[in-house]
C-alpha cells in the first residue's frame, strides 16, 4: 500500500512541474527583419528643367524685279556684259547653325510600361548671319569707278516656343519617347541693293540716276510664325527625382517676302525674298521630377 501512495505522489508531482513549466514565459530569439519590397520605378508626374543644344537652318536671300518695277528684266543688269544682275548679286545662302538653350516643363502619366504627357518649353537662340558682294563698276553706259553697286542682307532665328505631346515606352529608368505638336519662331531678315552712278545710262540700261549721293532699294521683314514640330529622344533617370534627356526635333521655317522702293526713284521697286529651310534641332535637357 505504502508503494502505492508513492506512485500516486510521483505521478502528482510530475503533473504539477507540467503545469508549472507550462506558465513560465518562453524564450524567443529576436524577430525577423521585415522584407522590404521597392515600389517599381514610375515616370508619373510632373517636372520641370533646363535644355540646350544646336540649331542649323540655312536662309536664300534674293531678289527680282518685278514687272513695271522699273527695273529691265530681259537685259540690263542681268547681262554678263552690263555687269552683274539684280537677281544673280542679291541672292547667297546665310548658314544660320548656332546654340539654342532655354527651360522646359511638362507631366508624364505612366500606364504599365506605356508613357504618355505633354511638354512646352521655352527656347532662345542665338541663329544669325549675313552676306555682303564686292563693289562692281563699269556698268555700260556709266562712267567708271563712279556707276557702282553692291548688295547685302542678314538673317535670324531669335527664339523657339514648343507645346508638344509625348508618347513613349519606360524600361525601368530609361523612356524612348516621341513627340509632336506647336511651334512658334521668331524670324527676321533684311537686304539692301545699293547703287551710285552719276547719271542714268542709256537704253537699254535701265538704271535710276542717283546723282553724287547714291541710291538704294532697301527693307526688312519679320514674323512670329507657327508652325508645327516633331521629334523623338531617350531620357533616362539616374536618381528618383533628377533625369537627363536628348531629344530632335523638326520644325518647318516661314519664308518671307518685302517691297523695297528707289531712296532716287519711286518707280524703281524690287522684290526681296527670304527662302528659310527647316529648323533643325539638337539638344539635351536635366529634369527635376516632383512626384
Amino acid at each position: 500500500m505504502r508503494k502505492s501512495l508513492l506512485l500516486s505522489f510521483v505521478a502528482l508531482g510530475a503533473i504539477a512541474s507540467s503545469a508549472f513549466a507550462a506558465d513560465l514565459p518562453t524564450h524567443k530569439g529576436p524577430p525577423p527583419a521585415p522584407i522590404v519590397v521597392a515600389p517599381p520605378f514610375s515616370w508619373t508626374g510632373f517636372y520641370g528643367g533646363l535644355n540646350g543644344g544646336y540649331a542649323d537652318p540655312t536662309a536664300k536671300l534674293s531678289v527680282a524685279a518685278p514687272a513695271g518695277s522699273g527695273w529691265a528684266t530681259d537685259h540690263d543688269w542681268t547681262a554678263n556684259a552690263n555687269g552683274p544682275g539684280v537677281a544673280a548679286v542679291g541672292t547667297d545662302n546665310i548658314g544660320l547653325h548656332g546654340f539654342i538653350g532655354g527651360a522646359q516643363a511638362g507631366y508624364n502619366y505612366q500606364i504599365n510600361n506605356i508613357v504618355i504627357g505633354a511638354e512646352a518649353d521655352a527656347d532662345y537662340m542665338n541663329l544669325n548671319g549675313s552676306y555682303s558682294t564686292p563693289h562692281y563698276s563699269g556698268f555700260a553706259g556709266g562712267t567708271p569707278p563712279n556707276d557702282t553697286y553692291w548688295a547685302s542682307g542678314s538673317a535670324s532665328v531669335d527664339s523657339l516656343f514648343t507645346l508638344r505631346l509625348r508618347a513613349g515606352l519606360a524600361v525601368d529608368h530609361w523612356l524612348f519617347f516621341v513627340t509632336g505638336g506647336l511651334a512658334v519662331t521668331g524670324e527676321k531678315f533684311s537686304q539692301s541693293i545699293n547703287y551710285l552712278n552719276y547719271a542714268a545710262p542709256p537704253p537699254p540700261i535701265t538704271l535710276p540716276s542717283t546723282g553724287p549721293g547714291g541710291g538704294a532699294n532697301a527693307g526688312s521683314a519679320s514674323t512670329t510664325a507657327v508652325t508645327g514640330v516633331i521629334g523623338g529622344g531617350v531620357e533616362y533617370a539616374f536618381d528618383k527625382n533628377w533625369s537627363i534627356k536628348g531629344e530632335y526635333l523638326y520644325v518647318p521655317l516661314k519664308s518671307l517676302d518685302f517691297t523695297s522702293v528707289s531712296t532716287a526713284n519711286a518707280a524703281y521697286t524690287i522684290q526681296h525674298h527670304e527662302g528659310l529651310s527647316a529648323l533643325n534641332v539638337f539638344r539635351i535637357g536635366l529634369n527635376y521630377r516632383f512626384n
